[in-house]
């Protein structure tokens, strides 16, 4: 299945009208058929700087299957959970020996946030996101190449009249190996650039959307406490509800943890789109959310646990913030760093980011990054991660002392988990490092565990045979001479065509958007 289908049904992205107007009235020595003439120039004129434009500047394009989920939409429907109120969308089927735009319902759908799950009842299918690709800028390789992490639209190695649309990750002469989700390069860890991280973060759970009713245990709290105090209105409370709080003034410290007894699908790569997990802990996380110090002068503790080493940040109402580490259970604990943020006031919100990603543990404070762990602190031990046959799950826990506080908006996001399935994957796995030459490129779909890439392709049509230098293609790559162009925007996301009145409705203006 084709990942971009040209948008062969939309108007030209250029196009020019002439009317009565525009058109001179005749004039002495002017006779109509030169007015015929001049009409005709002008029209044929517009439609070849049209083609022109088409065909070396920007091309439409719309997007049909889920391959990049969520941040860019094939064919999909948008769900309200009705047990969360959490809004998500998720990829219909296609029919079985149907045309490709028949669907049917999935048989079960599963809420991202809450996992409450129940069967569709009824939905109408919108359409993919339709795009814009900008097809000039590799053109200019030398003065703006190919990046990594950019989106791109390609040629589908199998097929050159079909398109996909992926995320470039691998460039020209790299040595790429995929281990435990995680793109490394040349045996180094590949940051993301923040632009794709932000897109590629996916909701774990968000407790502004606390489930309610009996569903599928989805009244129950996901954070829960370490210890029961036994003291009313002492210890944490609120753990089912928007608003969590703290209340201990006496030195003694109290955590929770999150889900430490629940579902295990929380630690996995959830996809909504796919209507399920994929069975693989991701080891990337983050956590967000606003704290309030309300009394006393203790501090509040954000934890991630990965594996046997574990990350604490560490907030006071003083202004002061540090970050520390112990490398197994029982270790002495080990600092990475120290700073400082404008002290909040007395019931002021402080905004915090906590997070785990591509082996780099840091904290942001009001938007902006006071700590983060360096190389030298922390890095990925490639040789022991190759030997582990899987990823732990990852532990979350807060605690707090002689304070009391409020937390709003908390929330845990994961990362992308690039999937390695037995049965499938070819190539780049951990162990097999994969080598580029000269002019190739290897990319990757967000939705991992549904998309065909790189990891996977077997299949190449006879035009990617051997080349006027007789150079065989390399199964897995993409030729630069592939290349249509990279992703640039959403023009027009997710149309409806008609809704259950049969009226025309307005598309989501709001999900129009630059693609990162």
């Amino acid at each position: 299945m084709n990942d971009v289908d040209t948008n062969t049904t939309e108007p030209p992205l250029t196009q020019s009208a002439t009317s009565a107007a525009d058109v001179p009235h005749a004039a002495a020595g002017v006779s109509s058929t030169e007015r015929v003439i001049d009409t005709a120039q002008t029209v044929l004129t517009a439609l070849i700087l049209a083609f022109v434009f088409r065909a070396f500047m920007v091309e439409a394009f719309i997007i049909p299957t889920g391959s990049m989920a969520s941040a860019l939409l094939g064919a999909h429907v948008t769900q309200l959970c009705p047990v969360c109120g959490w809004e998500f969308d998720y990829g219909p089927d296609r029919a079985a020996g149907g045309d490709d735009d028949e669907f049917v319902l999935p048989r079960y759908l599963m809420c991202p946030n809450c996992h409450a799950r129940w069967r569709p009842q009824g939905a109408v299918v919108k359409p993919g996101d339709r795009i814009l690709v900008h097809k000039w800028l590799y053109a200019l390789r030398g003065l703006l190449p190919p990046r990594r992490w950019d989106v791109i639209v390609f040629r589908d190695p199998a097929n050159p009249t079909q398109n996909y649309i992926k995320r470039l990750v691998g460039l020209p002469g790299e040595r790429i190996e995929i281990v435990h989700g995680d793109v490394f390069i040349n045996d180094r860890i590949a940051p993301k650039t923040p632009a794709a991280q932000n897109v590629l973060w996916s909701v774990v759970f968000d407790q502004t959307h606390m489930p309610y009713g009996s569903e599928g245990g989805a009244g129950q709290p996901r954070w829960v406490p370490d210890e029961d105090v036994g003291e009313p209105g002492i210890g944490w409370t609120g753990l089912d509800t928007r608003v969590v709080r703290y209340r201990g003034l006496a030195d003694r410290k109290r955590g929770i943890s999150f889900n430490p007894a629940g579902s295990d699908v929380y630690s996995q790569d959830m996809y909504a789109y796919n209507h399920g997990p994929s069975g693989m802990y991701v080891g990337d996380v983050r956590v967000v959310g606003e704290l309030t110090f309300l009394g006393g002068d203790g501090p509040c503790v954000l934890e991630i646990v990965r594996g046997r080493r574990s990350f604490a940040a560490t907030l006071d109402r003083a202004g002061q913030v540090s970050l520390t580490q112990r490398r197994g259970v029982g270790a002495d604990e080990e600092s990475l760093g120290v700073a400082a943020f404008s002290a909040p006031r007395a019931g002021r919100p402080v905004s915090f980011e906590f997070g785990h990603v591509d082996y780099r543990v840091y904290l942001k404070v009001n938007g902006r990054e006071v700590l983060a762990t360096t190389p030298e602190q922390y890095r990925a031990d490639l040789v022991r991660l190759r030997a582990a046959p899987r990823l732990p799950p990852v532990r979350l826990g807060i605690t707090a002392r002689s304070v009391e506080l409020e937390l709003r908006g908390l929330r845990i996001d994961r990362d992308v988990h690039y999937t390695y399935r037995r049965d499938h994957t070819q190539r780049a796995y951990a162990g097999s490092a994969f080598v580029l030459g000269d002019e190739e490129y290897f990319v990757l779909g967000d939705n991992s565990p549904h998309s065909h890439d790189s990891r996977e392709w077997t299949d190449y049509g006879p035009h990617l045979g051997s080349d006027v230098t007789g150079v065989n293609y390399h199964v897995g790559t993409v030729p630069a001479r592939q290349i249509v162009g990279r992703a640039a925007m959403v023009y027009l996301p997710g149309l409806l065509p008609l809704d259950s009145s049969g009226r025309w409705r307005i598309p989501d203006l709001g999900r129009v958007r630059f693609i990162r």
